[in-house]
């Protein structure tokens, strides 16, 4: 006569039940973080199946707005400013943020990190009207405040035109600062340079990239003890790009102020003279980028000109809706109903900010939950592993040389 077995199948079976039951509860208990404005991102909604990198300057709070979306994130999102950590209080509207961003099946986008990048910086050098010199780069910026003279030490935030030249979207006092800046690397007669900022110690194989660069600066010289290129490899898992620039046409393809080529069979983008835009597209087997769609960028922090999606229409022009899917819909209202956001990073500019007045305080441009232009959702994107785009031979390298 065989035994009964020690566990029956019924007992066996509620204890799987108990089981998953605590397992599900503590999932609860861990993913109570909220997103910004109650957005209720948690470490687990991620249900995208790929991810899109964003390039733009930060529009408004309520979450972040870059290039017109909305952006959600947990409280204790990792955030990083020219490479140091920092949190969420830190962030500033003007300020120049790259993200890699996910749809979740309710169609919100979100982000598991915020990196934060200033196109310069170091001390200002010369102050005549509205343009600086910082580190022999030309900077456009039309703030007022008292610290603006020469020998302060600044990070720039913002976009260069194609002729180098950057427009400030943010210029922000910076005490003991690390003399740096990103740019395309150009050869001159008297050797390599970025913008008027002289190079030295750098590969001349480098010439025709954007490189980041961070050395010591004497009359007018670099001496560099660092550099990166900045092929955007840090959007790992991108699939797709939008980024916001100031574009002309070269040939069948888009120049970018910030020196990269997007592919584009003369399909988009300005026919003559230099624009904003958000230039978005996918990358190629030779990471390079294909343009699929442009929208023109007519309100940015420092400008008083109209708000994105009020472009003129034309070829190459897409009012209203998605930066992605232009026409989808029109600017939504803010979606904290102009009151601050539950933890929002900083409550109006940061000391020193940016060109032009701009109020602040809850429901005000530079405050958060302020008006905006919210764009449409996303499209998805397809899955890519780690690496970025403008590698030797790849399709996304420089322009002026």
């Amino acid at each position: 006569m065989s035994r009964p077995p020690l566990i029956s199948r019924r007992l066996l079976l509620t204890g799987f039940w108990l089981a998953g039951t605590a397992i599900a509860r503590a999932q609860v208990k861990r993913g109570t973080d909220q997103g910004i404005g109650g957005t209720g991102i948690t470490r687990g909604d991620d249900h995208g199946i790929g991810g899109t990198g964003i390039v733009g300057v930060i529009q408004r709070f309520g979450s972040i707005y870059v290039n017109g979306e909305r952006i959600t994130y947990a409280n204790d999102v990792p955030v990083r400013i020219d490479g140091d950590a920092a949190s969420i209080k830190a962030l500033r509207i003007g300020q120049l943020a790259r993200v890699v961003a996910t749809r979740q099946a309710d169609g919100t986008l979100v982000t598991r990190s915020i990196s934060i990048a200033s196109e310069v910086s170091g001390p200002i050098e010369q102050v005549k009207g509205n343009e600086l010199t910082v580190l022999g780069q030309k900077v456009l910026s039309s703030g007022k405040e008292n610290w603006r003279r020469a020998g302060t030490e600044v990070a720039v935030f913002g976009l260069r035109r194609t002729d180098g030249v950057i427009v400030a979207s943010l210029v922000e006092q910076r005490g003991n600062v690390t003399p740096r800046v990103t740019g395309l690397v150009e050869r001159g007669a008297d050797g390599l340079h970025i913008g008027g900022l002289k190079l030295s110690g750098v590969d001349p194989l480098l010439v025709g990239r954007r490189v980041q660069i961070e050395g010591s600066a004497n009359q007018g010289v670099m001496q560099a003890s660092r550099t990166r290129i900045d092929d955007f490899s840090d959007l790992v898992g991108a699939s797709r790009l939008s980024i916001e620039a100031y574009v002309q046409r070269a040939g069948s393809n888009l120049q970018l102020g910030s020196g990269f080529v997007a592919h584009d069979g003369s399909r988009f983008g300005p026919a003559a003279g230099e624009a904003r835009m958000v230039v978005n597209g996918v990358f190629d087997r030779a990471r390079g980028l294909q343009v699929d769609s442009t929208q023109a960028v007519g309100q940015f922090p420092g400008s008083s000109m109209p708000s994105p999606g009020r472009s003129p229409s034309g070829p190459g022009h897409s009012p209203g809706g998605s930066i992605l899917h232009p026409g989808s819909g029109t600017p939504g209202p803010s979606p904290t109903g102009g009151q601050p956001a539950p933890g929002a990073p900083g409550t109006g500019p940061a000391p020193g900010s940016g060109p032009g007045p701009s109020p602040s305080g809850p429901g005000a441009p530079s405050g958060p939950g302020g008006m905006g232009s919210p764009g449409g959702p996303m499209g998805p994107g397809g899955g890519m592993g780690g690496g970025g785009f403008g590698g030797p031979g790849g399709g996304m390298g420089g322009g002026r040389r």
